[in-house]
């Protein structure tokens, strides 16, 4: 009795509910700009050249994303540009054979692997700079305990 008494309890611990989010709308990022998909269709003949693709989905139970990520689209999808519209408007989504218009909405909120790409060189220079004025410090005392 004493096991079942505390077997039932451990099922009541552990949780039952599933947070997940549902988004307002469809969106892709570009390059550090949100863009709300639409329903509008573009001609074949207004698309540009390719500017990128989704690379990352957005987490649908905390809603963060970074890189170039979208809630709706795989990864892969492709962004193109639309012939006489800047890219800070909108761009064309493809989707199964047609394009979609997204339209800019906003930038992107801060997230730390954003800034990773910009910090890494940084990072990187910072520590061949400590390692090199260390390794001049070391020689300078060796050189100097073999003179005296």
């Amino acid at each position: 009795m004493k096991k079942l008494s505390i077997g039932i309890l451990l099922l009541l611990l552990i949780p039952t509910t599933l947070h997940a989010l549902e988004w307002t709308y469809s969106f892709v990022v570009l390059d550090g700009r949100v863009y709300e998909v639409t329903d509008e269709q573009i001609n074949q003949s207004l698309i540009g050249k390719s500017i990128g693709e989704v690379t990352t989905q957005a987490d649908d139970r905390t809603g963060k994303y970074y890189g170039n990520a979208s809630n709706h689209y795989p990864i892969g999808t492709k962004y193109l540009k639309i012939e006489g519209v800047d890219i800070s408007e909108a761009i064309a989504v493809a989707e199964q054979g047609s394009y979609v218009k997204a339209e800019f909405v906003q930038r992107v909120p801060l997230h730390w692997r954003n800034m990773i790409y910009y910090l890494t060189p940084i990072l990187f220079l910072t520590v061949l700079i400590i390692t090199y004025r260390i390794r001049e410090k070391v020689k300078k005392k060796y050189q100097n305990s073999l003179s005296i």
